[in-house]
């Protein structure tokens, strides 16, 4: 009997037990080899443990039009850096992972989580397992702000998690319709933006948004000033009279 003749569930064992770099070589064997070892099904053991192939924790997978082989590739490129300026993810061109480098630790979203990868001090590469994990969004993360005290992140669900960095304590402030676009925090405050067309303030405490601006189209970027005396928005069309009002609301709120 040939190799190739063996029952499917007898090759899948066999080849449960070899790496990435084994099983490239053989698909380069032959056509069957190369038809049978490209199957997800092959590559879902090692997807599960590498960075944003898209297989979560408990087994699923995000995106299951892509193939696996072709993600664990690009995994790799991005955890050995050797990743080209001009490759984006392909399976997600339009959101990519949002990362921020707080001293040795890495914080790095991946769908609908955020992990806190430390960095070995002699070869500043990232260790494979999270220090820990922020969740609570049903959508991906698209984008995420930290402060000395609190992770805040924006999520396609419309939701905004505000996590504490100093415990377990987590909290979900819901006001958007849509997903939550950009962020910023500073000194307790809190402002969002979203493709509902509407930017909204918050406290790091507030259940529901102090002040909600309605604008002409979606937010793209919002950022406070170190004094929290003015903010700017990027967006289509935005008027002075809007910008004056959210800047008298930011007032009130100090």
């Amino acid at each position: 009997m040939l190799f190739t003749q063996l029952p499917e569930d007898v090759l899948y064992h066999i080849l449960s037990h070899l790496d990435q770099r084994s099983l490239s070589r053989l698909s380069q064997v032959c056509k069957s080899f190369n038809r049978f070892v490209n199957r997800d099904a092959v590559w879902r053991k090692i997807a599960k443990g590498c960075l944003n192939s898209g297989i979560t924790w408990n087994g699923t997978d995000i995106y299951p039009n892509i193939p696996l082989k072709e993600r664990v590739k690009t995994a790799q490129n991005w955890y050995n850096g050797v990743c080209k300026r001009w490759i984006l993810l392909k399976w997600k061109t339009k959101l990519l992972p949002w990362l921020q480098l707080d001293e040795d630790v890495l914080y790095l979203s991946q769908a609908a989580k955020i992990g806190a990868y430390p960095l070995y001090h002699d070869s500043r590469r990232l260790q494979r397992n999270p220090l820990e994990i922020f969740s609570g969004h049903k959508g991906d993360v698209c984008r995420f702000v930290l402060t000395d005290s609190h992770l805040i992140s924006g999520g396609s669900d419309g939701k905004i998690m505000v996590h504490s960095r100093r415990s377990d304590l987590s909290l979900g402030l819901m006001g958007h319709s849509q997903e939550v676009n950009c962020l910023d925090s500073k000194n307790g405050l809190i402002i969002s933006g979203s493709r509902d067309q509407t930017a909204r303030i918050w406290t790091l405490t507030s259940s529901s948004p102090l002040a909600t601006i309605p604008m002409f189209d979606r937010v793209w970027s919002v950022a406070i000033s170190p004094t929290q005396r003015n903010y700017v928005e990027e967006v289509e069309t935005v008027t002075m009279a809007q910008v004056n009002k959210v800047v008298e609301k930011l007032y009130a709120i100090r």
